[in-house]
């Protein structure tokens, strides 16, 4: 009993530090992360409230560890925002990022204080009714991350995606190939380059609007939208809401703006397409270029449709040949790469992301990591080295790892080495190493100091000393040796990623490999150089002749960075109570429906729901009295991951119903063929709680990169002996498995279950015929679906949008209790279809069968078709 009580309190172990504007929450070992985040939000707080218009208090903050995994969001309902802490190093391309914990932080900060601004008739119901009447939560994505990536880009001049370069160099090639884009692209966000379109045309909308109609615009525009309590009409008839808030403070309508913001970038950005052949046309994200035996080898990670809002992403690493210019796919990953792969001595080294158990409710306990893998090019095998948090990596001459992880618990890196043997830190630096690379002479770092963007250095292992090559504001890497003292590099001075190099043995001496194309990624053959560049498809491979010209960096203002010690903050421990007290309703709504036809008996009551600031509870509950059947009325919903891995869900009516669901996953990898083993233990009381029902139960998944497999076997049991009303044995499973085929899905999916005991008969259905009545039976049903036609058209008013339409070819088959046969066959027709500024994804489909009695039928629905117990 005392071992259950420590282990029980140690759920309650969250750590909280409030001031009057803040209480931010913490698991233990994550107090630095917690005040860096404090004073950050402190500090620049000013900034946002000018910014919206909003001065919010009392905001809980909640630090989560999700691994390797760099990201934090806002929910403005439950009125929270939550920060991930690993800071990000380079990913796709490179991104001014001083300070993480300000920059996440001021972008969350900036999507509370606009989502909550509300003034007037709004302000009087929001604070009676709660979030749902808070009005600007009503705006499309681009002006909800919009806002956020220009608050960002105000703090320097060297941090945030607008100082970057890369969504101006988007909008060029847009601009270049005639692709400018629309309202209606802006605010559907079809599946296409690149992902989170909303950040870059927002960001860059807003930054016009700054610039055009001043800055104070923003809260004038917030306040007039955060007036008007018929906000949620508006995001299906904008005209009603969004666009007359615009009139009133732009003069024009979002339309209009967007037309004028076209003009504005058409004369405001050049259009020069790189100077240099384009060898492939795939697009997509293009990274981690390699060359070996007159080939290239580099990572794409694209989408490939299956159907109605449903795609998978592949990483591939492509092979391709110099001579034919042909690409060829050398592996597909199983999971995402997550540093710069890199090639030493006829073998690519990458390291991809794995699971492991993290700080956190968001992934459930669980948080990424990686694993070192090294593939031979030659015999084309591949073994696994090691796993652990690997931020970045170089392979020394005696072939063993030499790899970066973060510092816990303070800025800086850590310096580990890897042999067949042993793995050991070397030791430790209050610098933030991003990338390490090395020629057997020479070992180089990009790596900067809290509140700076990464700078080269050349690094020394024994002493861990730092010696600077190239220091600015602006951020270097990417880094490669082009030869044994030439170190190759991508910077973006001017606004543009560009291929540079520098002299290690004269550090003044600068060359400049490209000017018109954003770079990703290079390699130098000789006197070739491989490039991904840009295109509004996203990247493929260029090449060109290495023709470096001599380059100056242009003079710069020097970095301000913030000084917390000016700052008088008071601050006090809290406890969980402070957690506690965020479980009050956010919602709190009435509610009147009728229950039945006449419209004589109605349903009188309201609708609460919260959650707390951690998002481990969260519930939803419907009060009221039934005139129907005169007596109170009570349905309610708690999901709880408080004793995360272990999920709970319990669902209860007054009436007739109490159901415990819960489940724990026993196993969880990405790099694995077996992805997931959970198993779980449902508990139901129904038919006015005569019937007890314990259903133990096992999910098994299997994840490859073109296919998937799931198993899924309950065994649903009634005993009289704790009181239910029949003694009963039910045995049911599902099974299924996708494959992608030639660009489309092929999916065979069935479901078996023997339950005779049971008072209540089961109905399944099939396509083509009457739901069946049985006892027993077996589902199964054959498919391919495929894109036929992409739409993406829509209209702003009102707010509709078709993506794509998709074709789905079928075959079902059943036998009841009685052996009797069904099965069918036809033909689904589906269209894509987004309304409500996007939120709202719905797939119409319609359909023709044909049954083995040769009788046709037609049938309409909506969404993907599905099959599951019945």
């Amino acid at each position: 009993m005392p071992i259950f009580a420590i282990l029980f309190f140690t759920w309650f172990d969250w750590q909280v530090i409030k001031t009057k504007n803040y209480t931010i929450i913490c698991k233990p070992d994550y107090e630095y992360e917690a005040i860096q985040t404090l004073y950050n939000l402190e500090y620049y707080r000013t900034n946002v409230i000018n910014l919206t218009g909003n001065n919010i208090r009392n905001l809980p903050v909640v630090i989560e560890d999700i691994g390797t995994l760099s990201n934090g969001f806002a929910n403005p309902f439950f009125y929270n925002i939550h920060i991930f802490t690993y800071p990000p190093g380079f990913e796709r391309y490179l991104e001014g990022i001083e300070s993480w914990h300000r920059l996440v932080s001021v972008h969350e900060f900036t999507h509370i204080s606009h989502m909550t601004k509300t003034r007037g008739i709004s302000r009087l119901l929001a604070g009676i009714f709660g979030a749902p009447f808070q009005s600007n939560m009503y705006s499309p994505g681009w002006i909800i991350e919009g806002i956020t990536v220009y608050s960002e880009s105000q703090i320097s001049p060297y941090e945030g995606r607008l100082n970057d370069g890369f969504f101006d160099s988007y909008l060029e090639t847009r601009i270049c190939e005639k692709k400018f884009p629309t309202i209606i692209e802006a605010t559907n966000e079809p599946l296409a380059f690149p992902y989170g379109k909303i950040y870059l045309y927002g960001g860059e909308l807003f930054d016009f609007l700054s610039m055009n109609y001043g800055e104070e615009k923003f809260a004038q525009f917030f306040s007039v939208y955060g007036s008007y309590p018929w906000a949620p009409i508006s995001a299906l008839f904008p005209a009603l809401g969004l666009d007359m808030a615009a009139k009133r403070v732009y003069g024009k309508t979002f339309t209009g703006l967007f037309s004028e913001w076209q003009r504005f970038e058409k004369n405001r950005l050049t259009c020069e397409p790189p100077n240099a052949e384009r060898l492939t046309k795939t697009g997509w994200l293009v990274s981690s270029l390699s060359h070996h035996q007159n080939k290239i080898y580099y990572i794409r990670e694209m989408p490939i449709k299956l159907n109605g809002f449903r795609y998978r992403e592949l990483t591939q690493i492509i092979e391709l040949n110099l001579e034919t210019k042909k690409e060829q796919v050398f592996a597909t990953l199983n999971s995402t790469v997550t540093t710069t792969m890199k090639l030493y001595h006829d073998n690519l080294y990458l390291s991809t992301a794995e699971v492991r158990r993290a700080n956190n409710v968001y992934y459930n306990g669980y948080g990424i990591t990686s694993v070192l893998s090294r593939i031979n090019l030659n015999k084309k095998n591949s073994e696994v080295l090691f796993k652990d948090d690997i931020r970045t990596f170089c392979v020394l001459e005696d072939l063993t790892i030499l790899y970066v992880k973060n510092k816990q618990g303070v800025f800086g890196s850590e310096i580990w080495l890897s042999t067949p043997e042993t793995r050991s830190k070397l030791w430790d630096s209050d610098m933030l190493i991003n990338e390490i690379e090395t020629n057997g002479k020479w070992i180089v770092a990009s790596a900067g100091r809290q509140f700076e963007n990464p700078d080269l250095y050349i690094l020394d292992i024994e002493t861990g000393d730092f010696q600077p090559i190239v220091q600015t504001p602006w951020t270097e890497g990417n880094i490669q040796f082009i030869k044994e003292d030439l170190l190759g590099f991508i910077a973006n001075y001017d606004g543009k990623h560009r291929i540079y190099a520098v002299n290690l043995n004269k550090p003044e001496s600068i060359f400049c490999y490209t000017n018109n194309a954003f770079v990703n990624s290079f390699v130098i053959d000789d006197t070739m150089l491989f490039f991904s560049g840009l295109n509004s498809d996203g990247f493929d491979i260029y090449h060109k002749p290495s023709m470096p010209e001599l380059y100056t960096i242009k003079e710069y203002q020097p970095i301000t960075k913030p000084d917390f010690t000016t700052m008088k903050i008071e601050t006090k421990n809290g406890n969980y109570f402070d957690i506690a007290k965020t479980l009050f309703p956010a919602a709190r709504l009435p509610v009147i429906f009728p229950m039945d036809s006449t419209f004589k008996k109605w349903l009188y009551g309201a609708v609460i729901s919260g959650a707390d600031a951690t998002d481990e509870n969260f519930y939803i509950t419907i009060i009221g009295y039934d005139q129907l059947n005169e007596k109170p009325y009570l349905k309610s919903v708690l999901q709880s991951s408080f004793f995360s891995p272990l999920q709970m869900q319990v669902f209860y009516d007054y009436n007739d119903l109490i159901n415990v669901l819960s489940s724990y996953p026993l196993y969880y990898s990405l790099q694995n063929i077996i992805s997931q083993f959970s198993v779980s233990i449902d508990f139901r009381s129904f038919d006015e709680f005569t019937r007890k029902e314990v259903t133990p139960g096992f999910l098994c998944t299997i994840q490859k990169p073109y296919s998937s497999f799931f198993l899924n076997f309950a065994v649903p049991l009634e005993r009289k002996f704790y009181k239910s009303s029949v003694d009963r044995t039910c045995i049911a499973g599902s099974a299924g498995l996708s494959h992608i085929l030639l660009n489309g899905e092929f999916r065979v999916k069935s479901l078996g279950f023997l339950d005779p005991e049971n008072p209540d008969t089961r109905s399944i259905s099939i396509r083509g015929y009457e739901p069946i009545n049985s006892h027993k039976g077996i589902v199964f049903r054959a498919e391919y679906s495929h894109r036929l036609l992409k739409i993406r058209k829509g209209l702003w008013n009102p707010n509709i949008y078709f993506e794509d339409v998709f074709g789905t070819l079928f075959f079902d088959y059943a036998f009841d209790e009685n052996k009797k046969n069904y099965l069918s066959l036809g033909l689904e027709i589906g269209t894509e279809t987004k309304v409500c500024f996007g939120f709202v994804q719905i797939f119409p489909r319609a359909g023709v069968a044909i049954n083995r009695n040769k009788e046709i039928s037609f049938f309409a629905g909506f969404n993907a078709s599905t099959l599951d117990f019945p």
